[in-house]
């Protein structure tokens, strides 16, 4: 039986690029939706191997050309924290998701797969949380309410993260509403690893790829800055490779149904390293970037109990294996950052 078309949204983004390339590499057939500016580039970039439909506006876009004759679809397009003012965060969040999975049901589609966060689990009013021995699970939910997110008393990651969980809550709603239709969300904490084979970035919108654009920043360094790194870590520690997300949303296209294993509401979490961590093992496995001024001090960090996302539930659900060793996460995001560097030569 042949496998069913796939339309996929962000996968001009760090998470969204790899599991566009590995739906591919799972061998089904694949359609993307780009904004108009970049539809030429993904064109260029993936040939005639991805079909690209331009989206102007995710929120009250028309998705009708992009819907025809699709089978499954994974949503990872969402807003960036501090690219927009609350109440456009919260629209784009929550309108954005709605009118995405709406369209995508009407068009016949059954088997749907959302990014979500472990944002949507955290409560950010209790960041001490972060270093203790808690274990998050799918039971926690961040209280951050609509009010809140909209009041102006927050920050940008705090708005961000509340507004991702209303939108999660009202997918969830959905879901209820429309029992046919199978939703899995699969909820990360910070992404880490390396961009995409072949992804080539300015070195001024580095930083548009958040986590390894910081790791860049704050890990590697021009020659001999003398920088220390930041005690605690900022965000936070709580980690999980790129890869794996990505790997988790093409598995969550063959899961169980929903009338059998309940809301698949997920939480994935790799092992958790410290930006200090990855300093010592750069040291001892990339001994040439030491020698070089590349690597920031230690400073004052020391380690610390990092709280821990429970993935028993995700890998039971999706018959997902082992993660990825989190020292290869930073030798291959280093590489690929020293690789992308190259380029701005």
């Amino acid at each position: 039986m042949s496998l069913p078309l796939v339309l996929i949204t962000g996968a001009t983004g760090y998470l969204g690029a790899h599991v566009l390339q590995q739906v591919q590499e799972a061998g089904y057939p694949v359609r993307i939706t780009a904004r108009p500016a970049k539809v030429e580039a993904a064109k260029k970039l993936h040939g005639d191997k991805v079909d690209v439909v331009p989206i102007a506006d995710i929120v009250d876009g028309d998705f009708t050309e992009a819907f025809k004759g699709v089978g499954a679809l994974i949503h990872t397009a969402a807003p960036l924290a501090g690219r927009q003012e609350a109440e456009g965060m919260l629209n784009s969040a929550v309108k954005g998701a709605l009118n995405v999975i709406s369209q995508a049901v009407n068009a016949g589609v059954k088997k749907i797969v959302i990014t979500s966060s472990w944002g949507t689990a955290n409560d950010l009013d209790r960041p001490e949380r972060t270093y203790t021995d808690y274990v998050f699970s799918e039971k926690d939910w961040n209280p951050a309410t609509r009010e809140q997110v909209l009041d102006g008393k927050h920050h940008s990651l705090w708005v961000y993260c509340g507004a991702k969980t209303i939108s999660e809550q009202e997918v969830w709603k959905y879901a209820d509403e429309h029992p046919e239709v199978d939703i899995t969300s699969i909820n990360p904490p910070y992404l880490y690893g390396p961009l995409t084979a072949g992804t080539k970035v300015a070195k001024a919108d580095l930083g548009q790829y958040s986590t390894p654009g910081m790791f860049h920043q704050k890990v590697l360094q021009d020659p001999n800055s003398g920088k220390q790194l930041e005690f605690p870590q900022f965000p936070s520690p709580v980690t999980v490779d790129v890869r794996d997300v990505a790997k988790a949303h093409v598995l969550a296209l063959t899961s169980p149904p929903s009338s059998k294993v309940g809301q698949k509401r997920l939480l994935i979490g790799g092992p958790n390293w410290s930006y200090r961590d990855a300093v010592q093992l750069l040291e001892k496995e990339r001994p040439e970037l030491a020698k070089a001024g590349r690597l920031a001090g230690l400073g004052e960090t020391k380690r610390r109990t990092i709280t821990t996302i429970d993935s028993t539930r995700l890998k039971k659900v999706l018959g997902f294996k082992d993660f990825i060793p989190w020292e290869k996460t930073i030798l291959d995001m280093t590489d690929n950052l020293l690789e992308i560097e190259k380029s701005w030569e």
